[in-house]
Formats: structure tokens, sequence, C-alpha cells
């Protein structure tokens, strides 16, 4: 059996010494190394509808910028610009896809002729989006969310959330309208199926942007105008030049999105990613609860500024209701994501009325 070598508790101890030593220079080697700077992320966010009048959009794009920035610890900073700063409306997607601007807080309905699909995404008229649980229902679980991606995706887009935004549809309008048949012979702003609906009841569609819309009636380029949420009507003064305010909305609300460029999106590490759907997400929630406290202090003040508020009745929102579904529906076979969507919205209109119609109070 080979004998142990036997070390002295001095060498021992002077062994360790000399590991310490070489351990702690390695440390001190290392404590002088610089950590690389993290990237910034600097983001530029154009916002079609801030710096306009709508109290509601320019409140919740000041609070996404600032929750992005928060979140991500710094590592992004993203500011706001009014609309029309960066990119005109219409040139919002494509100007996100390549890179004109990061982020844009837009309509797909302004990219219709791009996505066909984007029509239909903002909105079909009296598609009852009344309720956020709702709008969830057909985003999250019944695939709008994977189909709205799928679609954007293919020009450079990422699409992070839809924003349920205010209703939309009601008019003012220079002259009275009662029932659908008055618009015959008038100049309306419109677009979407509800554009086909008037068109169908003799009214003649004029494309203006929603900033001109008053210079528009005030020269006599349109009779009357379909924009938003009657926050906008206030904000934009249009009782100035519109007596008839015409109720009631035929979108309860429109559907509005949050867009990214996709390359820039891909190229962020994951919980960067998360940041920006969170927050967008997060202003969802944000631009719809202040859309009814500014509503609601909207239309007090166009009924003080001397607008006469006209309710088309019951009857004839049914046949207009019967009539932009089935619109809705012939649109079948003209695009695969069309068709899947209205499946989706088939879907879910039947659970409303399963769901919410017993529960209607008289």
């Amino acid at each position: 059996m080979k004998e142990r070598k036997k070390i002295s508790r001095r060498a021992f101890l002077k062994g360790t010494a000399a590991a310490a030593g070489i351990g702690g220079a390695t440390l001190a080697l290392k404590g002088t190394a610089k950590a690389a700077p993290a990237k910034v992320w600097k983001l530029k966010l154009q916002s079609n509808w801030t710096g306009i009048g709508i109290g509601a959009q320019d409140e919740s794009a000041k609070l996404f910028c600032e929750r992005v920035n928060k979140l991500s610890g710094g590592r992004i900073e993203m500011k706001n610009y009014d609309a029309e700063v960066l990119l005109g409306i219409g040139e919002t997607f494509k100007g996100v896809g390549s890179g004109v601007a990061d982020v844009a807080v837009t309509s797909p309905i302004y990219h219709r002729g791009i996505v066909p699909v984007a029509y239909y995404l903002w909105a079909v008229p009296f598609f009852p989006n009344d309720h956020l649980e709702f709008m969830e229902l057909w985003y999250q679980v019944l695939g709008g969310k994977e189909l709205w991606r799928e679609a954007y995706a293919k020009h450079g887009v990422m699409h992070l959330t839809y924003e349920c935004s205010d209703e939309w549809g009601t008019m003012v309008s220079t002259k009275p309208v009662r029932k659908f048949s008055d618009y015959k012979g008038m100049k309306v702003r419109a677009f979407g199926i509800w554009a086909d609906w008037l068109v169908h009841n003799g009214a003649s569609i004029v494309t203006v942007p929603g900033g001109e819309i008053y210079t528009a009636i005030q020269t006599k380029i349109i009779d009357a105008a379909a924009f938003g949420c009657p926050d906008a009507w206030a904000g934009a003064k249009l009782y100035e030049v519109c007596k008839y305010f015409i109720n009631p909305s035929i979108i309860p609300y429109d559907t509005c999105e949050i867009i990214m460029n996709l390359k820039t999106f891909n190229e962020m590490p994951p919980d960067l990613q998360e940041v920006m759907l969170s927050a967008a997400r997060i202003h969802n929630l944000d631009i719809t609860s202040r859309t009814i406290v500014q509503d609601a202090k909207a239309r007090k003040v166009l009924k003080e500024k001397g607008m006469e508020t006209i309710f088309i009745p019951d009857d004839e929102l049914k046949k207009a209701e019967e009539w932009c579904w089935n619109k809705f529906l012939s649109a079948k076979g003209k695009d695969p994501y069309i068709d899947r969507l209205i499946n989706i919205y088939t879907e879910a209109r039947a659970y409303h009325r399963d769901y919410f119609g017993p529960k209607r109070l008289p």
C-alpha cells in the first residue's frame, strides 16, 4: 500500500493563500471590464388622431408612450407624433412597413386597398361590437388575432392589437335626415359598407380626410359626414357649420389598431416584444374607458351649441342592418382571409344573440 504524502499545516495555508491570490486577481480583472451598454430602441409612434381635438386619443397616446418606456426599463424610448406629422393617414400602413414610422395607431379601413380583409376588420355596420368582452371573444378566442397578424405579415407589418376606439356612424349634416331615403342627392363623407348603404339610398360619396371635414362642409364640398365619435365632432367645432346631429351610431365601437414594423419587432428580445404587446393591450383599455367619458361630455356640448339631435327610427335601422350584413356575406369567395372572417363574425354574432338576447331589459 502506497504511503500517503503528509502535508504540513504551514504548506497547506501557503498554497491556499496563493490560490486565493490568483482567484482575486482574476476577479479584479473581470471587475475592470466594462459591461456593454444595453441597446436603446428609439421608436417613432405615428398617431392618426392626436393633436386634432380628440381628448381620449391625446391622453391615451401619452400614456402608451410612458408605459412602454417605463416597462422596458428605459431600453425603449417611444415618442408620439401627431396626425399627419410623419405620415399621411392613407400612407400609414406602407410607412410602418417600410420603417418611416416604427409604430402607429391607425385604422384598417385606410389600407383596405392593400389588405382586402381590412375593410371588414374595421367594421360591419350593426355587427354587435357593443361590449369589450364581445370583441375579446371574436379577437382572442375565435381566431381574429391570428387572421389579422397573418394578413399583415406579408406586408412587413406586425399587428400588435385591435383598439376598441369609439362609437362611429353618427352624422353631422347641413340637412335634416329622418329616414335613409333623405340621403338621396346628398354628398356624404363615409366609407366601408356604410358608404355602400348610403349609395344604395341615393347619396354620393366624397373622400375627405378627417382633419378637413370642417372646411369641406363650409365650402359645400360635402353636405354631411361620418367620422368618429361625438368628442371628435365637438373638438372640431363642427357645430359651427352643421345644424343636425344624426343618430344612432351604426357601429357601437369601430375597430382601430396598433401596428408595428415587423422587422423591428422581430429583432427585439422576447421581453421587449412582450412590453410592446402588453402596453398596446393596456392602451386599448385606456382609449375605451376615456372615450365613454369624453363622448358623454361632447353630446352635451353639441346640444348647448344648438345642434338638433335626430334619431333614425327602429324600422329604418332594421332594414339597414339586414342589408349591411348581406352585403358583408356577399364578399365570400373574394379573398381567403375574408372567408375566414365571415366564419368568425357569423359564429360571434350567434353567440351574442344567444347570450345577450335573454338578458336584455325591457
